[in-house]
């Protein structure tokens, strides 16, 4: 009978990021997310890239996706144009095949999920090999703008009444702003 089990985990490769960028209508805020995920990446020596998976917004946010890939590179945007609002759940499952990266990570490109806490998504998951690590509104340091009244009041209630169904004691289920292993998204 073994006393002990030793997991021993061989990386064939280095760690890759992949950021989904789900886009309808973000030509001003694109080049600023893009260039604060570039900046925290930069600046945490790992491997990235950004896949914009683009609704075919009227705003010409494609064009401004397809000016940042000459600029950044093709190996950083990835563009996944797409031919029409087809929904933030397919856009998901789109930009997750496209993804190249060991990891996952998925954020609005609103400017609703800051890129400065990439690191610290990045920190936590390594600290015991998490297979998800997700932001919360709801946490210590989390927080909304911009919203009204009653968008918090239905944010909170959604998610009082998911965590009472479902018992997973996460305060923030209909957030949008995590990592995954890749593996576990198959």
């Amino acid at each position: 009978m073994y006393q002990h089990l030793f997991v021993i985990h061989k990386h064939t490769m280095a760690d890759k990021y992949s950021i989904l960028l789900p886009t309808y209508n973000e030509r001003e805020n694109l080049p600023l997310i893009v260039w604060l995920i570039n900046d925290a990446f930069t600046k945490s020596g790992y491997d990235y890239e950004v896949v914009v998976i683009e609704d075919n917004s009227p705003d010409g946010t494609l064009e401004v996706a397809k000016q940042l890939q000459k600029i950044y590179g093709k190996e950083h945007i990835v563009l996944h144009p797409r031919p029409g609002k087809l929904g933030l759940g397919t856009a998901y499952v789109d930009g997750i095949a496209k993804a190249t990266g060991n990891f996952v990570i998925i954020m609005d490109a609103d400017m609703s999920h800051h890129p400065k806490f990439i690191a610290d998504f990045i920190k936590k998951q390594k600290e015991n090999n998490y297979d998800i690590v997700t932001g919360s509104r709801y946490a210590p340091g989390g927080g909304v703008w911009g919203w009204g009244v009653y968008r918090k009041l239905v944010s909170r209630g959604a998610n009082y009444l998911a965590d009472i169904s479902l018992s997973l004691g996460v305060s923030d289920l209909t957030g949008s702003f995590r990592l995954y292993k890749k593996e576990v998204l198959s």
